[in-house]
Order: structure tokens, then sequence, then C-alpha cells
């Protein structure tokens, strides 16, 4: 079975959406990643396998590929979690592969199943705006700063369980208040973004180091 959900990664200044793919198939046992993925992003294999089994999902012994596209593009970060999870899931049809249409997400699963929250939120929702996505699913310690692009729905969640909840009834979670204050830094570097952004103009913002320019 195959199943896919959109991601993102970022590579300087600029985020790129990625697609995580989920194949489940017979031959032997085993977890593989590819699609050029960093050591870091590899890991994601061992901790998401361990969030299932403390889960309580059970799944019968198969051979699961995971690949991350475009394959020409390196891939790092603990963010891609949530999506290899929400995609392993549904190739093993624990989950619906149409609840994934249309969505985007990311986030960083821990062992026992929590969902920790990553850097990099706002500019990942903001590329789920451009991708014309119809939900955004980001760890509930970052939704504060996910909120702040208010033309795509974002929910919150805290664990793996609430994944599968959200996906098929999103409407209690669109419904939640933010109550995680996002990081100063962070803040300041992106609020100007979102108080200046209207469709159709470029954004000149500066850096630390350089000027860029985000286009929408």
């Amino acid at each position: 079975m195959f199943a896919s959900v959109l991601s993102a990664a970022i590579l300087g200044v600029e985020v790129h959406p990625i697609q995580v793919e989920a194949d489940v198939s017979n031959g032997l046992p085993s977890f593989i990643m590819v699609g050029f993925p960093s050591a870091q992003v590899k890991e994601a294999q061992d901790r998401v396998r361990t969030a299932f089994k403390n889960n309580g999902y059970y799944f019968p012994p198969k051979r699961i590929t995971v690949n991350l596209a475009p394959a020409d593009m390196r891939k790092e970060g603990a963010g891609f979690d949530l999506p290899v999870a929400a995609a392993v899931l549904a190739a093993f049809e624990m989950l619906k592969p149409q609840l994934l249409d249309g969505v985007m997400m990311a986030g960083e699963i821990s062992l026992n199943g929590e969902i920790h929250g990553i850097s990099g939120i706002l500019p990942i929702v903001l590329c789920a705006r451009s991708f014309g996505c119809r939900l955004c699913v980001v760890p509930y310690e970052n939704l504060k700063e996910g909120r702040l692009v208010s033309d795509v729905p974002v929910v919150g969640i805290r664990s793996l369980r609430e994944l599968t909840d959200c996906l098929e009834n999103p409407a209690p979670y669109l419904e939640q208040k933010a109550e995680v204050s996002v990081s100063e830094s962070e803040e300041n570097s992106w609020i100007l973004l979102i108080l200046k952004v209207r469709k159709g103009q470029n954004v000149p913002l500066r850096s630390q180091s350089a000027d860029f320019t985000i286009c929408f």
C-alpha cells in the first residue's frame, strides 16, 4: 500500500515543499529511508517505530520504504518525524490515505509518542498557504506561531494519537486556543513579514547576515 503527505524543508532562506511517501510491501522486514535524508532525518525511523510500539500500533512484519521527494535536495531536521509517521500509518491502512490529501505537516516525535515543537514553523505554514493546502498540522507548542498566517487552517497536536484524531475530525482542533508563546527570537524575525505581507508583493527582509526576499 502506498501513501503520501506534504511537508517542507528550509534550506537557507528558501522553503521547499517535500512529498513524504511511504510504501509497504512483502519482503524482508525493514524500515528504509531514501531521498537524500541527513543522518538526523534517518533517525526518524527509530523514533517513529518506537513511538508506534509505545502507543499500541502493531503492524505485520513488512518492508517499509519512505521516500522524501525531490531526491536531489538534502533533507535536514527532526520535523520530518510527523509526516513520516502519518504516511506509514496510511500505508498500513491504519489511517485513510485520502485524509492526507492537501495536508502539510511537520513536527518531532518522542519515543513515547509526544509531539515536540520545532523551529521554522512559520515559513512552513507560509509554504502550505502558497501550495493551497487545506490544513496544516503542527506541534501544539508551535500553534501560536503557525496561526500568525490566517489564510490556512492550522491545528496543533500533542501526541501521535491526536494526529489520527485531528485528521479524522479536525473541527475541535481548529477551535482550540494557542496558549504557548513562540520564542522571542523567531517572533522578532517573522512578525514583521506577517504584518507587511500582501498577496502579489515581494517583501524584503534582513537576516543577520544578508538581505533576502520572499515571494508570494
